[in-house]
């Protein structure tokens, strides 16, 4: 049942919106994937600025939240799902898991420049059709699925307001798509550590280049182009490209809000960072993924209260998004009010009994009120259905890391690490290789402890998971070793 604070939030911001997630179509070719992440990434911004004039207030009202494909394919991968592959019934899943009404989904086959595509929307209005396009009409193709995707939940599509999204030519979206297929690759959370190369982002950077060349009022195009130049520590040319950005869109949107804020946080400025997305979902309600970066963004910043308030705002808009829920859980744990994280949680786990991410994150409140036992059986229970959840592994390998089971935390760490490789540069991966470390710690193997210390060290560790290494009275030999590379302001 919402708290009085969620009904209060409701009630002041009106009606809640319908909650559209957008998978990208799936290519029956390799080789055209980038169309289905090119049409994607235009149909959610099509949706995202999709407004109306309200007469009596005089205001822009947009009446949609909007999960884009980043956020679709994170929930896929919170519960196992094989993100390349979401189709009708895998997305009622990720529905769920994202609080979403529908979700968009697709596959389609390329014949030269032609592209049949079926599509469908899964959720509580259900619709499918087929559209036929080509590859220098996605701009247009978009606008049509837009246009039938609001006709599907009731809105008037003859009326939709914002800037129409512009035709633009092969030349400027397949590069884009290209660049997306690399990016995609990689988390968009400022603090993540990079797992692209060198050599793929000055790749991505040149594909949004020749994006932009051929099409100058790409905006997306141009964040993207904006952001991988900030991840090569390009600041001049991710400045020039947000500027240009700005310029095409002529207004303040979204898209590059998002870009602003991934440079000012890379540059340290964290109030500036804040500010960009403050102002940013303010007057864009639907940008979803702006506010969960927002509410984040506190919670780095130590304003653990703020990001609270955000998550209830969140779960206010998207009553059944269960993810808001654990993040304002994850705040409140972080407030010290474990029994109240907890209690919320298990509340999650009665609306959402099967979901895997809600149970990971149980355990998760769990170990930070001590309940180890009842940690492991949680956890127990998320692999007994996947045995390879590398959030699940991760977390138990710390229980028995905890509980002097060093032979037996090694075994889960490694099969951690295995599953997640270096991740996408999202802070499990380095959690992972932290506890691959403490174990070899705690069985003399110090060598290999030092090279897993300092992979955990380059992939990126929260502070949080770097205490349960630094109040390990068992490794004092080892963080008194100055090859140690965490003991002092380790990486993030």
């Amino acid at each position: 049942m919402p708290t009085l604070l969620l009904c209060l939030l409701i009630a002041a911001s009106g009606e809640v919106r319908p909650t559209i997630a957008i998978a990208p179509p799936v290519s029956s070719a390799p080789q055209d994937a980038w169309v289905g992440l090119a049409l994607a990434d235009t149909l959610g911004t099509r949706l995202l600025i999709h407004s109306r004039y309200d007469a009596k207030s005089l205001e822009r009202i947009y009446p949609l939240n909007v999960f884009g494909w980043r956020q679709t394919l994170a929930a896929a991968r919170g519960e196992g799902i094989d993100a390349a592959r979401i189709d009708d019934t895998s997305a009622v899943v990720v529905a769920r898991q994202l609080g979403a009404d529908a979700v968009f989904v697709g596959s389609y086959v390329v014949t030269g420049k032609d592209v049949a595509l079926r599509w469908a929307l899964v959720g509580d209005r259900a619709k499918a059709g087929t559209l036929a396009l080509t590859l220098d009409g996605i701009g247009p193709a978009a606008e049509a699925l837009a246009a039938a995707i609001l006709q599907a939940i009731g809105q008037d599509a003859r009326t939709a307001g914002g800037n129409k999204i512009e035709p633009l030519p092969i030349a400027a979206y397949k590069p884009f798509g290209e660049a997306l297929l690399l990016l995609g690759r990689q988390s968009l959370d400022p603090r993540a550590q990079l797992v692209l190369g060198e050599p793929e982002l000055r790749r991505a950077v040149a594909l949004l280049s020749a994006a932009t060349d051929a099409g100058p009022s790409f905006v997306r195009a141009w964040v993207e182009r904006g952001i991988a130049a900030a991840m090569l520590g390009d600041e001049k040319g991710a400045e020039e490209a947000l500027v240009q950005a700005m310029a095409q869109a002529g207004e303040f949107d979204p898209p590059t809000a998002l870009g602003l804020y991934y440079l000012y946080d890379r540059q340290h400025k964290y109030d500036e960072a804040i500010a960009i997305l403050r102002q940013a979902t303010d007057a864009h309600l639907g940008f979803l993924q702006g506010l969960g970066y927002l509410g984040e963004a506190y919670a780095r910043a130590g304003m653990q209260h703020e990001s609270a308030l955000v998550f209830t705002n969140y779960s206010a808009r998207v009553p059944k998004s269960p993810w808001a829920a654990l993040r304002r859980g994850a705040a409140l744990a972080r407030l010290g009010k474990h029994d109240a994280a907890i209690a919320d949680t298990e509340a999650l786990l009665v609306r959402f009994p099967g979901s895997l991410a809600v149970l990971t994150a149980l355990a998760s409140r769990q170990i930070d009120a001590g309940q180890l036992d009842l940690a492991r059986a949680t956890l127990q229970k998320v692999l007994s259905q996947k045995p390879d959840l590398p959030a699940a592994l991760t977390r138990l390998s710390y229980i028995e890391l905890e509980q002097n089971k060093a032979a037996i935390g090694l075994t889960l760490a490694e099969r951690a690490v295995k599953a997640l490789g270096d991740g996408r540069g999202e802070p499990l991966a380095g959690y992972a290789h932290l506890n691959l470390g403490h174990a070899l710690a705690l069985l003399g193997r110090k060598d290999e402890a030092m090279a897993a210390f300092a992979k955990a060290a380059t992939l990126g560790v929260g502070s949080e998971e770097m205490a349960y290494v630094l109040r390990d009275a068992r490794l004092a030999d080892i963080l008194a070793d100055p090859r140690f590379p965490l003991a002092l302001g380790h990486k993030r």
